[in-house]
């Protein structure tokens, strides 16, 4: 618009049929962007129909980047006319009124390839590359998707998260030292390399670190703690059957192992699916709970182990003596499935409501999901909602919803409308503000546009990339278990994430992306947990004459790991209460939702996958 505005005052200044243009300079010592006039004929001599590919090439005397040019037929005709008649001048390249390049002419080029050089950076090429291959487009580009956050909210988010996540990984530090005493201590040693091998991968990847890349971080660091927790508590068992120091470490490693692999790999196989068929957030959430998981079985398996093999050896570890919470506990969980299973069915139910609503659209759907507009705004002065409400009213903008954020002088503002409105809402509400509520002292601080056929595509990728992952998860588990096992498994997952879900709906927590993410997180955990308990009724089994499974292998089972589940569950909820009573209002809804993620999973990792196998075993039989 203002180059416009500039060529309008400039009428009659300039030659006839010329405009000024500005072109886009960017320092290579310095990354500084700047801009320059310059004077173009306002004939288009080609178009970017006619530019049939460009890519950045390495070459020269000094092998820097340069963009290999190739046009189509018709191009390639027409660019040799024009470099033949324009030797020494200057041909500029524009996009949407901005000058990207504009290299001379330094001969005629026939054959129709040419190369542009210059004093390119790698990026400067690539850049260069995309605008050549992306000018062809033969209909203008509708915005329905922007988000911007400032940089007053990302630094404040920053420093809630990464304090409350600090405090409850000290929490769980301290707790695995006091618990495992110096096997915990050996725990931390692997959990910290797990931790910069995983951030070193994000830096190698150069990926860039969000919400939902946080929680696969999150998942991950937790299913760390859990692997080293499972060869702990089998080292306990071997040494409680007095079994030397050495031998036990020896029996824990080794029945532990399969264990571990399977879980993770159940977990690994979601993550799979998810980064495959999901959108871009979700698959953030995968790159980094996949490595995560890569790198659990590194420092579990083989860092921890040569540190508990040079300790031992220099008798430095004489004995493996832990804390515990219970002793040899004897409860019957299958005496109270009929008790569980109904309490489950009407949590189920619960969440099938919550779906439906969901999928109508009745629900409190974020933009994400209905389309729309969301701002974030901070005020330098209190405020009333009263007063908020009735400007807007006062300005025939009803339908705008408006939401305080408590403690914080944060307002969020909500608009569920179509494409065509979608990008006008921040101007509107800037401009009132700054007209009747100019004391107030209004920033935008975030702002989320999406139309209705982006989030249309958001919702049906997310359920896809979910059922995707629960038919690998049942397809793995079968092969390694029994069939049974993956239907089990895949039961519970579900069942843990429609209970989740009906619980953020009845307190009427805002269905975002996040809490999406917080949903595929809370799947992995589940998995986790079942799997786990799996594995020690597999190996019962194996101990009794016709691999039979019973209600006695069952409770076996999951009185023998209950207290690794214990020990898992607490160390997670460690870390989620701190980020959902810390981490500021970013994160709330999401912590809120893996909080309760974790203790659904626990409970029906105990209450429902194990006795949902004596179910499908009774149909087999």
């Amino acid at each position: 618009d203002e180059v416009r505005e500039l060529n309008r005052l400039l009428v009659g200044s300039l030659p006839a049929n010329t405009a000024i243009y500005f072109e886009r300079l960017v320092d290579n010592q310095t990354g500084l962007e700047s801009s320059r006039p310059i004077l173009l004929e306002t004939k288009v001599l080609m178009t970017g129909d006619m530019v049939k590919n460009a890519q950045v090439r390495i070459g020269g005397t000094f092998n820097e980047p340069y963009v290999s040019l190739d046009l189509t037929s018709r191009g390639g005709k027409v660019f040799a006319t024009l470099t033949e008649k324009n030797v020494g001048r200057r041909m500029a390249i524009v996009l949407d009124g901005v000058v990207k390049s504009a290299p001379v002419i330094r001969e005629r080029i026939l054959g129709g390839s040419a190369q542009i050089s210059g004093s390119f950076t790698h990026e400067d090429a690539s850049d260069l590359a995309i605008v050549l291959r992306v000018g062809a487009l033969p209909a203008p580009v509708d915005v329905i998707q922007n988000m911007t956050v400032g940089s007053s909210l990302g630094k404040d988010s920053i420093q809630k998260g990464l304090t409350s996540g600090i405090f409850g990984a000290l929490l769980v530090l301290g707790f695995m030292i006091i618990y495992y005493r110096l096997s915990g201590l050996i725990a931390n040693f692997a959990l910290s390399l797990n931790i910069l091998f995983l951030f070193s991968g994000l830096a190698i990847l150069n990926a860039t670190l969000t919400l939902p890349g946080i929680a696969g971080i999150v998942l991950s660091i937790g299913m760390a703690v859990d692997a080293n927790v499972l060869i702990f508590e089998r080292m306990r068992e071997e040494y409680a059957l007095g079994k030397p120091v050495r031998s036990s470490i020896d029996g824990g490693f080794g029945k532990a192992v399969w264990t571990i692999v399977d879980s993770q790999v159940t977990t690994l196989i979601t993550a799979l699916a998810l980064f495959l068929f999901g959108t871009g957030p979700i698959k953030g959430f995968a790159v980094t709970l996949s490595l995560g998981i890569i790198f659990n079985l590194f420092t579990a398996l083989f860092c921890s182990r040569l540190v508990f093999d040079f300790l031992t050896a220099k008798r430095v570890i004489t004995n493996l003596k832990f804390l515990q919470f219970t002793k040899k506990p004897n409860i019957d969980f299958m005496k109270v499935r009929t008790i569980t299973f109904s309490i489950s069915g009407v949590l189920v139910l619960l969440g099938l409501i919550a779906f439906f609503q969901i999928a109508r659209g009745s629900a409190n759907l974020g933009v994400d999901f209905s389309g729309g507009s969301l701002l974030q705004y901070k005020a330098a002065q209190p405020f009333t909602m009263a007063e908020v409400r009735g400007v807007f009213t006062r300005n025939g903008m009803e339908g705008v919803n408006l939401q305080e954020v408590e403690n914080e002088n944060r307002l969020i503002i909500k608009l569920k409308k179509s494409e065509a409105v979608v990008a006008n809402l921040s101007d509107q509400v800037n401009e009132l503000f700054d007209r009747e509520l100019a004391d107030t002292g209004f920033v935008l601080e975030s702002q989320s546009e999406i139309g209705s056929s982006v989030s249309a595509v958001l919702r049906n990728k997310a359920i896809q990339a979910i059922l995707i992952s629960l038919a690998g998860v049942i397809i793995y588990l079968a092969f390694r278990f029994d069939i049974s096992f993956g239907l089990a498994a895949a039961a519970a997952t579900f069942h843990d994430v429609l209970v989740v879900l009906g619980i953020c709906w009845l307190f009427n927590v805002e269905i975002t992306l996040l809490i999406v993410t917080a949903l595929l997180t809370l799947a992995g955990y589940s998995l986790n947990d079942s799997v786990v308990v799996f594995d020690r009724i597999r190996e019962n089994m194996k101990k009794i004459e016709k691999f039979r499974l019973s209600t006695e292998v069952i409770n076996d089972s999951v009185n023998q790991v209950i207290s690794r589940t214990i020990v898992t569950s607490l160390t997670s909820a460690m870390v989620l209460l701190s980020l959902f009573l810390f981490g500021g209002s970013v994160i709330h809804d999401f912590s809120f939702a893996l909080l309760m993620g974790v203790l659904i999973g626990t409970y029906s990792s105990i209450f429902i996958a194990s006795p949902l196998l004596t179910l499908w075993k009774r149909k087999q039989a």
